[in-house]
């Protein structure tokens, strides 16, 4: 009987020690309760957090051995951003990651962005382990075919400024936006977005696994992922990592991303064209117009298309998207001109311009956004899209 409650106490001993070994990871859906964040007439951002936040964790539950999952709330209550906060520093939790909903007065405004706090530590074990997991959510969003990247930012959110580990909020996509609405309160969209959630979990968990984050991994995630428009944060905590991008210079994320951004930059520019970008209507020819669907919403290709604009690599600005193709008269297109459609994903994306470097597009970028504020930069293989940095690649091995 001795021997056999021994056993038993050191059977329960080391089941306790092993599950006081895992990590704990506090997932926080926003809102709740009085509380329903945005909303339309059939839903609400608290109840597509919470339903996103509840698969999260099973699936960390199920793919990533040795996490343990704490929610801020699991129903419909309204925890306090102090209460929040206070239930993942008393845990000693390991990570924090706040799960909410966009909204914007611009039905087109469309896309996934995260945050991380401007009071990241600058060294140490801790350093860049918010920014990386922001920088993969992004990276995750795209994999899952979530099309547009409203990039990686620092802003005092409550949360992520007053929590004592890695956190990070994510804003998963716009209520305001009629698609996304659809996609972000079906069940298949909760299941697409918690599993891209999970994939940059599980490789933020590897990554960091050894301590301090690889600072190469760092810039080559900024670099591809960090949001080309960010505004500095507004901010009475200084931020001591701005990374902001200003019109006419590379993205500058610390001085070793400047270093890394500006040698790209220069590689880049030394192709840039002379041609002024003052005005939006830069593109003159017809030819240039990206290879898709005319502006007056037929399906004919453009008269000056021929083979040699199929296998070119160029930037274009994508405005929006829409469910059929614009007349060029249409008052959506404010003015703009030469403006095609390419159609994916069941819809068409609006884009303008025809730049040949990286430089150019973003100099035309900043004129489209005096129109359109959510625009951004998009890059193509003759008729397939790829990843801009992709894109500097192949036109900097054509030197």
């Amino acid at each position: 009987m001795y021997k056999r409650l021994t056993l038993m106490l050191a059977s329960l001993m080391l089941t306790f020690a092993v599950y006081a070994a895992k990590d704990l990871w506090v997932i926080d859906p926003g809102h709740g309760g009085t509380d329903w964040g945005c909303r339309t007439r059939k839903n609400r951002e608290k109840d597509i957090t919470l339903s996103i936040a509840k698969e999260v964790g099973r699936l960390v539950k199920k793919d990533i051995p040795g996490v343990r999952i704490a929610y801020t709330r699991e129903r419909d209550i309204y925890p306090t951003l102090p209460e929040r906060c206070h239930m993942a520093n008393t845990r000693g939790a390991a990570l924090f990651l706040s799960i909410h909903v966009n909204e914007a007065p611009n039905t087109f405004a469309h896309g996934t962005e995260s945050y991380f706090a401007t009071n990241v530590p600058l060294s140490g074990s801790q350093a860049g382990k918010s920014e990386l997991l922001a920088l993969l959510l992004q990276r995750a969003y795209l994999e899952h075919g979530r099309g547009n990247s409203r990039g990686v930012k620092q802003r005092e959110w409550y949360v992520c400024e007053h929590t004592n580990m890695p956190s990070v909020l994510t804003e998963v996509g716009f209520l305001s936006n009629l698609e996304e609405e659809r996609f972000m309160a079906s069940k298949e969209g909760q299941r697409v977005l918690a599993r891209a959630i999970v994939d940059a979990l599980k490789q933020w968990r590897e990554i960091t696994k050894s301590g301090a984050v690889p600072r190469q991994k760092l810039r080559n995630l900024r670099f591809q992922y960090f949001d080309p428009k960010k505004q500095a944060a507004k901010s009475s905590i200084a931020v001591r990592q701005q990374k902001a991008t200003d019109n006419s210079s590379a993205v500058a994320a610390g001085k070793a991303t400047a270093d890394a951004q500006a040698k790209i930059e220069e590689t880049v520019a030394a192709k840039a064209q002379t041609e002024s970008t003052q005005n939006v209507d830069l593109v003159a020819d017809v030819a240039d117009t990206p290879p898709a669907e005319a502006s007056d919403g037929s399906s004919k290709q453009t008269d000056k298309k021929d083979e040699s604009v199929s296998s070119v690599t160029y930037f274009a600005i994508q405005i929006f998207s829409v469910s059929a193709p614009l007349k060029s008269t249409d008052a959506r297109l404010r003015g703009l001109k030469k403006v095609g459609f390419v159609k994916a994903d069941g819809r068409y994306k609006a884009l303008h311009g025809h730049a040949q470097t990286y430089a150019e597009a973003k100099k035309l970028l900043v004129e489209v956004r005096k129109l359109f504020p959510d625009a951004f930069i998009v890059a193509y293989d003759g008729d397939r899209q790829i990843p801009t940095s992709e894109a500097i690649s192949k036109l900097k091995s054509k030197k």
